[in-house]
């Protein structure tokens, strides 16, 4: 029981400052960030990042797919982004015959530029702060959904692709409207060879120094008359007003940095006791799960080059997040963090016993989160469990597309983009691959459920069915499945889905993913509406202390800022703020599928021509680190000089600092770029597409 004592209401209290290191924010506080930032050196008016009515680095900014951002960086809407989030598009346009993934594609004109189905960008064209509409309908009785919809229906906003949308941010405290333009032609113009775009692969992937070239470029199309249009023969590049100006000036220890774009999600503000579980029970859960699925892909990937193409975007995928799990838990181990996070839990909780009307509610919301983590934790590890096995088990995958297919064609309806998305998942599938990993994957399930029988695994199913289909996992089962759509008519093709006994797989677990979720929702509702009111008495806490808090990211528009640099991890390791092609030279290992390089490339390299995108010393900076808070959904974010020139593009952070979706440390937490001046060195001088060149502004 915590203690519960009132101080006097005279205490002078300080809030921590650590508070304000963290910083995503949404363009339009940036007016209040503006002294902090000049502060750090920039040189730009909050209006010249972002502006509503005028030309402003917003205009450039588009949000990649819905998962990544880019950037426009030419009149004719040449789009830089990084290559792993251009990583699928390659892949589907990739053979045995025509490797885009290893030998790199560049497009000669733009009539060579490859479309991408279901590939758009989002302009935003103005974001508005809501609350003053949403919070009076809440406090009259409507759900944060109702007040939405009533207030979207109220003020319709029309346009051609224009969508609108209402979120939520400090847990429900406040709300901003989002108005934005989607381009859906988007065509892929240039990637390196994975070799230069993935340099270092998973053994360097969140780690520094990093030498990765994680770039890639595209186009935005539009119809002849500059609205935005589907694919179309027809379609012209979209005409851009306000491109990036790409710096080959370089950056240095302590240079001021910007990082503009749409990160996915941070929990900066989450009580002691629900991190620690996270952080404690459930990431070490998750990383061992991915490891029984990347371990078994792995082997295959490395003596298969069939395999390796169809694997390599799912592997990088579910590797992705492994590693970062693994980071935060040990940057949270090193850095003291859950101390850090209870000694500025407690640092509320004294602000408010000052305050009699808030006396005691910190402390009760406290240890009400307290109790409430501890009763959830069952039913969130069930629900780990599932969700890894619903997102990792293949022939999962295909029940349910297979699914889809057979409910369509009963209710009469056009059957063509179920048949697509069923081929789409045959390219890159191997069913023996799958029927090895996910026997691993489902064994460990059913053993974590007979050693604990608190948690929510259907064991029973799982063996009845494995009886009843002679094995889940027989290699009867996986080389009986209708793959091959050449072979039949989509009429056959309907009744083999149908028919066969893997059918109904997914809507049997789906099912009963679904009733332990259920079981758990009205806890995490509860914990949910306690949230909001300890955001409330986070954010007046800060604001008795004169400090702003961004809100966590949410995948809507922010901007980070703060100073390129190095740091010491550990004691007797220092990191420099940059890496150069010495070090891609010094990596380099014949044959090896992380460290290979193109025998091109290398001797490029290794002749040190580099011109202009050499640094002063005359070498060429491949990467650079920066405290700029990130997350994902960052990826493919312009990271920004003073001026608001293009140095960079972020794509990673430092293995010690992943913890910062909890907890953000700048003396930590760094941001991985590629140095602007690489890219344009592979661009021109390696894949001699003088002609992307030609249609960007550079500044020295």
């Amino acid at each position: 029981m915590l203690k519960k004592i009132l101080l006097p209401i005279a205490t002078l209290f300080v809030f921590p400052s650590f508070l304000s290191g963290q910083g995503m924010w949404l363009p339009i506080d940036l007016i209040n960030q503006e002294f902090n930032m000049i502060s750090k050196g920039m040189k730009m008016s909050a209006s010249d990042i972002y502006s509503a009515n005028s030309g402003s680095l917003k205009d450039a900014i588009v949000h990649f797919g819905g998962f990544c951002t880019g950037e426009i960086i030419s009149s004719k809407g040449l789009v830089l982004t990084n290559h792993h989030c251009g990583y699928g598009a390659i892949q589907k346009h990739s053979s045995v015959e025509n490797d885009y993934l290893k030998h790199g594609f560049w497009a000669a004109s733009m009539e060579d530029e490859k479309p991408n189905e279901g590939l758009y960008v989002d302009f935003i064209i103005s974001i508005e702060d809501v609350s003053d509409k949403i919070l009076p309908l809440v406090l009259n009785g409507l759900s944060e959904k109702q007040a939405i919809d009533s207030v979207l229906k109220s003020n319709p906003i029309s346009g051609k692709s224009i969508g609108v949308t209402i979120k939520s941010i400090y847990y429900g405290n406040q709300f901003i409207q989002i108005v934005s333009q989607r381009f859906s032609d988007v065509r892929l113009v240039g990637a390196p060879p994975s070799a230069v775009g993935k340099f270092g692969a998973d053994t360097d992937n969140w780690v520094w120094p990093r030498h990765t070239g994680d770039f890639s470029m595209f186009r935005v199309y539009t119809a002849p008359d500059g609205s935005p249009s589907d694919y179309s023969p027809q379609n012209i590049p979209l005409v851009s007003n306000n491109p990036l100006t790409i710096s080959l000036a370089g950056v240095g220890q302590g240079d001021f940095s910007m990082i503009y774009g749409f990160p996915g999600r941070t929990t900066s503000y989450l009580p002691v006791s629900e991190v620690a579980q996270q952080i404690e029970i459930m990431l070490p859960i998750k990383v061992q799960l991915r490891e029984i699925i990347l371990n078994t892909w792995d082997s295959a990937m490395r003596v298969n080059p069939k395999v390796k193409i169809q694997y390599a975007s799912k592997y990088a995928s579910v590797s992705n997040g492994w590693k970062k799990w693994i980071g935060q838990m040990e940057g949270m181990s090193v850095s003291h963090g859950i101390d850090t996070l209870r000694h500025r839990q407690g640092k509320v909780i004294k602000y408010h016993s000052a305050n009699h009307e808030n006396a005691f509610r910190a402390v009760d919301l406290v240890e009400e989160f307290d109790k409430q983590v501890l009763s959830l934790e069952n039913g969130r590890k069930s629900i780990l469990y599932f969700q890894e096995v619903l997102r990792n088990w293949e022939l999962l995958t295909w029940s349910r597309l297979a699914n889809d297919l057979v409910r369509l064609s009963d209710r009469g309806g056009n059957i063509d983009k179920a048949i697509k998305a069923l081929q789409s998942f045959e390219k890159n599938y191997d069913s023996e691959l799958d029927r090895r990993a996910s026997k691993n994957l489902v064994n460990e399930w059913i053993s974590a459920g007979k050693l604990d029988t608190l948690l929510n695994v259907p064991i029973q199913y799982l063996e009845e069915t494995d009886a009843f289909v002679q094995g889940l996992f027989s290699p009867h089962l996986y080389n009986s499945l209708p793959l091959n759509s050449s072979k039949y008519s989509d009429t056959i093709r309907v009744e083999l889905c149908r028919n066969h006994l893997a059918f109904n797989l997914w809507t049997d677990l789906i099912t009963k993913y679904r009733s332990v979720f259920l079981k758990n929702k009205d806890k995490e509702n509860l914990f949910e509406s306690g949230m909001k009111e300890w955001m409330n008495l986070h954010m007046s806490a800060a604001k008795g202390s004169g400090i702003t808090l961004a809100a966590d990211a949410n995948s809507t528009m922010r901007v980070s800022f703060g100073e390129v640099g190095g740091f010491s991890p550990k004691d007797g390791a220092t990191y420099n703020h940059r890496t150069t092609t010495d070090g891609i030279l010094d990596k380099y290992i014949p044959g090896d599928y992380e460290f290979d390089l193109p025998q091109e490339f290398r001797s490029k390299l290794e002749s040190q021509d580099f011109g202009k995108y050499a640094d002063l010393d005359g070498k060429l900076p491949v990467c650079i680190l920066s405290a700029n808070h990130t997350s994902g959904g960052n990826s493919g974010s312009p990271a920004l000089n003073s001026d608001g020139h293009l140095i960079g593009l972020n794509f990673d952070r430092v293995w010690e600092g992943t913890m910062s979706d909890f907890y953000f440390t700048p003396e930590r937490c760094r941001n991985i770029m590629v140095d602007v001046r690489y890219i344009m060195w592979v661009v021109d001088k390696y894949a001699g597409a003088s002609h992307l060149i030609e249609e960007m502004k550079f500044t020295n």
